[in-house]
């Protein structure tokens, strides 16, 4: 969080007074297979009397390799190179000394995810196009659903170190709620089977179909503001559990790229855990409700925890503070002091200091055989992100760490490095999105050991590169990516030998063939660019992180912060330099040579963007975009709304749904034709507050869910519905039991006499229990991400019971009744 206000309004920066010069951005996408080719086209305008050089900090996704920069002005083309920085900017820094026209991209040394352009001496009247290409891989969201997220929007973020001079490439620091300049789209998807839908969970979606795996996308309507990622997802109707595709990088050298389902099975005995959540209160966290998001996550949290793990939370602003001293046994008691506890998070702890709640917790060994499992929550808006990352890493051996970024656009860098680092995995929640399928997917892999012994070798060809080296660990359902630069053996041809990739995870052993193309495709290759990127990457987390400047706290006298490892630094130049792609070290340069040009004068003013700040949506409601397969489609998205009470008292929280949420419900219409162009229409959904109070026997649920839809402003609860999964979920006691009552009964679509009949002998807790999971694996099959973690305590609290064959019998007997129901 940056503190105080920003000073800036309208369509004029304040202090100077001055227009902005860029006018229009316009965005295109390829999606092949599980990769993408983003191009940004900005438009520069000069409307001054005097030359101007623009300077714009946007955000890239750090997943990504910028592979290009080409410049549209007077009818001319201008291509950059790659040259090393500070060649780079000496070169456009004497072109503009000339009076040439010189324009220039820099990665930001604070994140991976920011980038400076610097469009210099334009000329009065003049207007110019600057395209900035880069590739990236689609984010495994499920095993047949994958995201593209294209960053549109930057929020301030907080400086530890507020009173030290800045230096190196640094975006600029002016920011609006609102900028004259927006965004147009267009896109392209080629999947790799049928597509069953393609939504976006931001922005309005109009998707022509062209055939079953090919698909166009345009905003629907004309333009929309920078002020929020754009998010689109593509789910097939079915996705292969392995895939392989090669291209000619150059003559005689061949990139691939494998992506891999992990289908081993998992340890079902699960792990003993100590669970610490670390959550960011600071003020940037009120900002989009990401606090509410936060605090109902913790609540979700409190429930999933299995009975006998150690749990500890932690939240951070400028200061931090723990609920315990250390982690403690999950009990009633710690359970009912967590729930008060979350119930009073807030973000009034100041700025985003989250290293040192980090290096508290890492001070202390996990807990004797217990494995210790870190959650960390925040939307990132920090500048010391090289930093956190590097303690993450230093301490990967002993946590392993599991991330959430939160709102519409929180530091992608910092929550995928922190996840990368320590063997995690990364998950995006933006505001309205259901937060249980997120954080079952995350407790799920964090409750099982890690796979680490996880090989993948090429064969029939020479001269392997592979990116990533080794492999991280794998998780059950999430797809790995696994590049390999190669070349052929002298006198092998394309058809000379069989070639197949063997991947190897433990003892299970899975060949792979691939075909080596005969033919260059007519499409500009990019994979090496994506494996370099990932070489890169790896690089860069091995990097340690500069230390603070001590001492003098005098502007300008401080060095700029470039890590010491000089060799690392070289390997990532020189991947940069032959593979061209850009980096913290490697700058793109194009110089516009205007001999003859008769300057107006050497004059020269220099202008920042302004850069849009993230929406704050909020109590409005959040929508679904998209088409499913030729059908019109709109998924609900939920609305959170801010409770105000007096001076002091905890914040109620409040959710879009209730407890656990489902992206099932939608309203469906046939579309004509295949090639039909569908608009999409937005839904929502209203509800209350979520009440995490333990169940009291006989108790009857309050809570009501109102769901407005396309045609009707309330719907009739069904058994297999989003909210009776709510519901049922919701009922559960902290150590996984349920309790039968009348109102668990309703919801099951049974009465208490029928199971009291079926079941007899039982107790009133282990015949809930048994009554609960029957409907919720009977009914909800397909929502495993909502349900799995709480289920499994359900297990274990049946396991505990001494009459085995009665409790195999119930579930039997009340698997008829739910079936017949």
């Amino acid at each position: 969080m940056i503190p105080g206000p920003i000073s800036l309004f309208g369509l004029f920066v304040s202090l100077t007074n001055v227009s902005i010069p860029l006018i229009g951005v316009h965005y295109d996408f390829k999606i092949r297979s599980f990769a993408g080719h983003i191009t940004i086209d900005q438009t520069y305008k000069n409307t001054e009397t005097t030359d101007l050089e623009c300077v714009y900090g946007f955000p890239i996704s750090d997943q990504a390799s910028i592979v290009g920069l080409t410049i549209e002005i007077d009818n001319r083309t201008l291509t950059s190179v790659f040259k090393k920085k500070d060649e780079a900017f000496q070169e456009y820094s004497e072109a503009l000394k000339r009076n040439d026209g010189a324009y220039l991209l820099d990665q930001s040394e604070r994140s991976d995810d920011t980038f400076v352009l610097s469009v210099g001496r334009l000329p009065p009247g003049k207007e110019c196009k600057v395209s900035i290409s880069y590739v990236t891989t689609l984010e495994s969201v499920t095993e047949t659903k994958s995201r593209l997220t294209i960053p549109t929007s930057l929020y301030p973020r907080y400086d530890p170190t507020p009173k030290l001079q800045k230096t190196g490439v640094i975006a600029p620091e002016s920011y609006r709620a609102t900028v004259s300049y927006k965004a147009t789209l267009s896109g392209h998807i080629q999947a790799v089977d049928t597509i069953e839908n393609i939504t976006s969970p931001t922005h309005p979606l109009s998707v022509t179909t062209v055939g079953p795996k090919e698909a166009s996308v345009t905003f629907n309507g004309t333009q929309q503001a920078l002020d929020k990622d754009l998010v689109i997802e593509v789910e097939l109707k079915k996705n292969p559990q392995s895939y392989v595709e090669v291209e000619e990088t150059s003559p005689g050298v061949y990139t691939a790229m494998y992506a891999f389902v992990p289908s081993f099975k998992p340890d079902n005995s699960g792990i003993n855990s100590e669970l610490i959540f670390v959550v960011d209160c600071s003020g940037s966290m009120s900002d989009e409700n990401k606090i509410d998001d936060a605090r109902r996550a913790v609540q979700i949290f409190l429930r999933s925890i299995p009975e006998g793990a150690y749990f500890n939370f932690y939240k951070f602003g400028s200061r931090f503070e723990s609920l315990f001293p250390e982690s403690q046994m999950y009990s009633k008691e710690t359970f009912a002091r967590a729930k008060a506890y979350a119930d009073a998070i807030n973000a009034d702890l100041g700025g985003t200091e989250i290293l040192e709640p980090l290096q508290k917790i890492y001070t202390s060994a996990p807990r004797s055989g217990f494995s210790r499992q870190i959650f960390v929550l925040t939307d990132g808006e920090v500048t010391n992100t090289q930093e956190v990352i590097s303690l993450v890493r230093q301490n990967a051996d002993n946590s392993r760490v599991f991330a959430f970024g939160l709102g519409q656009s929180p530091s992608r860098s910092l929550v995928n490095g922190i996840a990368l680092a320590g063997n995690g995995k990364a998950e995006f929640i933006k505001h309205g999105e259901v937060l249980e399928n997120s954080i079952g997917r995350q407790l799920a892999r964090a409750l099982q050991p890690s796979v680490t012994d996880v090989r993948v070798v090429f064969h029939g060809v020479t001269q392997v590169q592979q990116a990533p080296t080794v492999v991280p660990p794998v998780f059950k359902g999430d797809r790995q990516i696994v590049y390999a630069i190669f070349g052929l053996d002298k006198g092998d041809d394309a058809t000379a030998r069989p070639f197949y990739i063997e991947l190897k995870i433990g003892q299970d052993k899975t060949k792979v063939p691939f075909t080596i193309p005969i033919k260059r495709s007519s499409e500009k290759p990019f994979l090496a660019q994506l494996a370099a990127r990932e070489l890169i990457r790896h690089l860069e987390l091995e990097q340690k992180a500069p230390p603070r400047p001590t001492g003098s706290l005098q502007f300008g006298r401080h060095p700029s912060p470039l890590p010491s490892d000089n060799q690392t630094q070289e390997s990532i130049t020189a991947l940069s330099l032959k593979f061209g792609v850009l980096s913290k070290y490697v700058s793109l340069v194009a110089v516009e040579s205007r001999t003859g040009r008769n300057a107006t004068s050497d004059k020269m003013e220099l202008r920042e963007v302004p850069i849009q700040k993230s929406m704050n949506p909020k109590a409005e409601s959040h929508q679904s975009f998209g088409f499913a397969n030729n059908i019109m489609m709109a998924s609900p998205m939920q609305s959170f709304h801010r409770v105000h009470g007096f001076p002091g008292a905890p914040m109620p929280t409040m959710s879009g749904s209730s407890l656990f949420s489902s992206l099932g419900l939608s309203m469906l219409s046939s579309s004509a034709s295949s090639s039909h162009r569908v608009q999409s229409h937005p839904s929502a959904v209203l509800s209350e507050a979520d009440d995490f109070s333990e169940p009291i026997a006989g108790e009857q649920n309050q809570q009501a869910d109102v769901m407005v839809g396309l045609l009707t402003s309330t719907t009739t609860e069904k058994p297999n519905s989003a909210a009776t999964l709510n519901k049922l979920l919701n009922l559960q006691q902290w150590n996984g039991a349920w309790n039968l009552t009348e109102e668990l009964a309703r919801l099951s679509n049974v009465t208490v006499t029928e199971v009291h009949s079926a079941v007899p002998g039982l107790d009133d807790n282990v015949l809930g229990t048994l009554l609960a999971v029957t409907v919720v694996k009977e009914r909800f099959a397909q929502q495993t991400d909502v349900w799995q973690a709480i289920i499994n305590k359900a297990t274990a609290f049946l396991d505990k019971q001494p009459d085995q064959a009665a409790i195999q019998s119930g579930l039997s007997a009340l698997r008829l009744i739910i079936k017949r129901n």
